[in-house]
């Protein structure tokens, strides 16, 4: 809402800046213009024809007639709205039938071959109009007062000159439907622009509330290992500060300096962990906003972070074993491919738990193979039933008991992998249970 209300008041501030859906209709008017400014220059060709001589004059009155057109169509997206309407007609309206005039004026009146050209006016210049009553008026009686000055300076018999009135004003009548029917298809355009424009914002505010469902589906599946970590070192942390109240209380039971540094340094280890767990779940829990961008990413800070964020819940399910060789980078964004390796973690936990696997384990073990590096999340759970593998990445797809899984999890894991040039895929184990390999280019 604050964005909206800053985008009106920058409208406000700057009245030349259009809308969007305005903004399309001027650049059509635009491009429409400058096409005009180029159609007239040709047609010397015609003017030097029906004279039987180079008519330089008329050349010259075409140059300066594209000029203006030209001007008033680069100006036109320029202008306060107000002052549009009114150069919009002074380019379509008023300088084509001026200059028209003056062109077939100086090529002999109403007996050049051009003279013609005045029943097309209403039809061109209405393009250019927005549909507004007085501007087909005006469209219509231009060409009719211009066509009347010259036949008058020539002196054409009063039938003649109505033959051509009554011709022009068909012609208005023409170009006001067909000023109609443009005008219908412009604001068809903006409205499926407008509309394809809301569909977008509404399916990215739908991902980004996919995106946060999954970041709070993975919290809500930390929540026991959690309460059961953070009570462990509070228990000690506790037991510690009750010792060294009571020994302050009673300074002669002959307590060491030893012991209560020992008491201290264990009191401080047991807060260290609890602030790093509630560290590495507001990490997790942060918003997309503070995700970075792709590039050289250290691996074993990435999987140290994970393990260590999924130990809470892995510790009293599993054995975890970890092998990362030192100095190991790859392309990728660290929060995302975190995301992604704590996920493969959960997901590993919750197959060994649902199966009531004994002695459970898991591995995450790293390889690098020609200028690739493979991360490889190992367990000896049931595995993957082989209908299930083509599926298992597709979006909302899941096999955990309802309220257990969202079903975005590997699919949004697979997305987050190949936005950094890398891979995702799944196997079983010969020896059992289920392999992920994401496989990612090396830095």
């Amino acid at each position: 809402m604050r964005q909206q209300e800053q985008h009106g008041a920058e409208t406000l501030d700057n009245p030349e800046t259009p809308p969007p859906g305005e903004e399309l209709v001027l650049r059509d008017e635009q491009r429409l213009l400058y096409m005009l400014a180029l159609t007239y220059l040709p047609f010397w060709v015609v003017d030097s024809m029906s004279v039987g001589r180079p008519a330089w004059d008329t050349l010259a009155l075409r140059l300066v007639w594209s000029a203006l057109t030209g001007v008033m169509g680069w100006w036109l997206a320029r202008v306060r709205a107000s002052a549009r309407r009114w150069l919009r007609t002074l380019a379509g309206v008023v300088v084509p039938n001026v200059f028209l005039g003056l062109v077939v004026h100086r090529l002999g009146g109403s007996g050049s071959p051009v003279f013609g050209w005045f029943c097309v006016m209403p039809v061109m210049t209405l393009m250019v109009s927005r549909g507004e009553p007085w501007q087909w008026v005006l469209s219509t009686l231009m060409p009719v007062a211009v066509v009347g000055a010259v036949m008058g300076v020539e002196g054409t018999p009063p039938a003649r000159m109505v033959t051509w009135m009554l011709l022009l004003v068909g012609a208005g009548g023409v170009g006001t439907q067909m000023s109609v029917f443009y005008r219908r298809l412009q604001l068809a355009r903006v409205k499926a622009e407008d509309e394809q424009r809301a569909v977008r914002e509404e399916l990215e505010a739908s991902q980004e509330r996919v995106l946060q469902a999954e970041r709070l589906a993975q919290v809500g599946r930390l929540a026991a290992g959690v309460a059961h970590e953070v009570k462990n070192p509070l228990a000690y942390v506790q037991a510690n500060l009750r010792f060294l109240l009571e020994e302050w209380r009673q300074p002669t039971t002959g307590a060491t300096d030893s012991e209560y540094t020992e008491a201290l340094q264990e009191t401080m280890q047991g807060v260290e962990r609890i602030h790093q767990i509630v560290k590495d779940l507001t990490a997790l829990s942060r918003a997309e906003e503070s995700v970075e961008g792709v590039g050289r990413c250290e691996l074993a800070p990435v999987i140290d972070a994970s393990v260590r964020l999924a130990s809470v819940r892995l510790k009293s399910l599993v054995k975890l074993a970890v092998e990362v060789p030192g100095e190991t980078a790859v392309l990728a964004e660290p929060r995302r491919l975190g995301q992604v390796l704590l996920n493969l973690l959960l997901n590993a936990a919750d197959a060994i738990e649902d199966a009531r696997v004994q002695d459970g384990r898991v591995a995450v073990r790293v390889a690098v193979e020609a200028g690739r590096v493979r991360v490889l999340v190992e367990d000896n759970g049931p595995g993957i039933a082989a209908e299930n593998l083509a599926r298992l990445f597709t979006t909302f797809f899941t096999t955990k008991a309802p309220g257990k899984g969202t079903g975005l999890g590997l699919a949004l894991s697979r997305q987050y992998v190949e936005s950094f040039g890398g891979t995702l895929r799944a196997e079983n184990r010969p020896e059992g249970g289920a392999r992920f390999i994401v496989d990612l280019p090396t830095a």
